[in-house]
């Protein structure tokens, strides 16, 4: 078979067939022991080499013509503006931040249609929520405290029942990719498994895989190790058309970061790099607690920050970040902080308000800015803490009001319009 460069040729000269019978010949073959028995695992190679057999790479003629002449497909969302419909998230934190308990939250809001912090759910179904930390009491413990001060009605609770289908795996075998002696990192035959299962569950819109490094063998460190689970995360969101979401632990510097980026993860950035966001989980700083006037350990420890640090394809104000606080059992709700008012009268000018001044300034440059818009920008830029959107407002007017005291901004024409006031 001279003059053969790949499969794809070696394909179409002796057919498909004999392509898959020299690669069984030629590879090692991964296994491991299971009950006494040797369980072969499947390598990611048959997967690929099945698609290359079947359609040749890139698999389409690359035309963008129908895209020209025929209206765009709307984006879809599992959650509005928030989560996509089909693809892979990254929920990011510490240990003990709260990462399992908001997965729970969300998987029991696909199933009634709200969130107790008030995401709006756009496809409401069923959810898998695999956890490979907690048993069963864990398990029981968390969804009767959402049921008790969540406000689940009697109609909600069978809606819960019916829908949300937790795994708990503590204890158990959970890695979906192994390290094979030649062969490297391999998917398991527990992705298999776990595709069977969730394609076993009637509307499953929603799963969970709780927590990235119980989920593999691979090195943290590895970048390729760590694109491989990414990647694995988003191709089972994108073939059983759910949005899937993986939980990791954050680096230990996250908690003193003065602002949060992306690439937050543990270990090599790449995993980020392969879904298509990443949402970051922290407790409240010690220089927040005092933003909000909170002195006491207990309640500052209660309250979360929530933030977008990667998003592909989601809106602006997505990246807004939100606070929750942990109730009883740990169930999380919003978090209603105002800052704290100044004591040095009106005429004080705050640092919030310098840095808001400048973003007015940026802003202006590009023409009218609305007093909404600038508030959202503040919140953005980390001036104004995110929170529901009458603290976002009260915060903006108080700053607004102590600018316009010491004659630095002035209306601008139109409804609500103000800009910086040039010095005589």
């Amino acid at each position: 078979m001279s003059g053969l460069s790949d499969f794809n040729d070696m394909a179409n000269a002796v057919g498909a067939d004999a392509v898959r019978e020299t690669v069984a010949a030629a590879r090692p073959v991964a296994s491991e022991t299971r009950k006494g028995r040797v369980i072969p695992m499947a390598p990611p190679s048959d997967r690929q080499l099945s698609a290359a057999i079947e359609d040749q790479w890139p698999y389409s003629d690359g035309s963008v013509d129908r895209f020209l002449r025929t209206p765009a497909p709307e984006q879809q969302f599992a959650v509005k503006n928030r989560l996509l419909a089909n693809r892979g998230h990254l929920f990011t934190g510490l240990g003990g931040v709260s990462k399992t308990q908001i997965a729970i939250q969300l998987g029991v809001a696909f199933a009634i249609g709200r969130s107790t912090w008030g995401w709006e759910v756009s496809r409401t179904g069923s959810a898998a929520i695999f956890l490979a930390e907690d048993t069963a009491d864990n398990v029981h413990r968390k969804l009767a405290a959402i049921a008790e001060h969540g406000g689940l009605s009697d109609a909600e609770r069978d809606l819960v029942g019916e829908r949300v289908h937790v795994f708990p795996l503590a204890g158990k075998k959970s890695n979906l990719l192994m390290m094979s002696p030649g062969v490297g990192l391999v998917e398991s035959y527990l992705v298999g498994e776990l595709l069977r299962v969730a394609r076993s569950i009637p509307d499953l819109v929603f799963v969970v895989l709780d927590p990235a490094l119980a989920l593999t063998e691979g090195d943290e460190a590895n970048p390729a190790h760590q694109r491989r689970l990414g990647e694995l995360v988003d191709r089972l969101a994108i073939e059983l058309n759910a949005c899937v979401v993986l939980t990791s632990h954050a680096a230990k510097g996250l908690q003193m970061a003065e602002e949060i980026g992306s690439h937050t993860s543990r270990g090599s950035g790449a995993i980020t790099d392969a879904v298509r966001a990443e949402y970051v989980m922290r407790t409240m700083t010690a220089a927040e607690a005092k933003r909000y006037g909170i002195s006491d350990l207990e309640k500052r420890k209660s309250h979360v920050q929530l933030v977008v640090a990667k998003g592909n394809e989601l809106p602006p104000e997505a990246f807004l970040p939100l606070w929750l606080r942990r109730g009883p059992g740990g169930v999380l709700f919003p978090a209603h902080l105002e800052e704290s008012e100044q004591d040095a009268g009106d005429d004080f000018l705050s640092k919030r308000d310098v840095d808001a001044m400048q973003v007015l300034r940026e802003l202006t440059k590009k023409g009218n800015v609305t007093v909404a818009e600038w508030g959202r920008q503040c919140v953005a830029r980390g001036v104004i803490a995110g929170g529901s959107a009458s603290s976002v407002e009260k915060a903006i007017h108080r700053i607004k009001k102590s600018l316009l005291t010491n004659d630095l901004i002035e209306p601008g024409i139109g409804r609500g319009v103000f800009h910086p006031k040039e010095a005589e």
